[in-house]
């Protein structure tokens, strides 16, 4: 199956004290270009996290691919 990739996020999860009795924060980035590198997405994770003073606990990269929609009978 050949699937066509049409949109993609990035939801980074944040840690620090200030954001309450679960200590975390998550943060979705919409848009993230689909040549964009796993290297790339931590890169910038990291230094996000850095500007806000938090540390970054996870990266989560969800796609959207479009199902092609072709006669299944035979």
């Amino acid at each position: 199956m050949n699937l066509e990739l049409v949109d993609q996020s990035i939801e980074y999860v944040f840690l620090n004290e200030k954001y309450g009795a679960t200590g975390s924060k998550s943060r979705i980035f919409r848009g993230v270009k689909k040549d964009a590198t796993t290297a790339g997405l931590v890169n910038f994770g990291k230094a996000l996290a850095a500007l806000q003073g938090d540390d970054l606990d996870d990266a989560t990269l969800v796609q959207k691919q479009l199902l092609p929609m072709t006669d299944t009978q035979n």
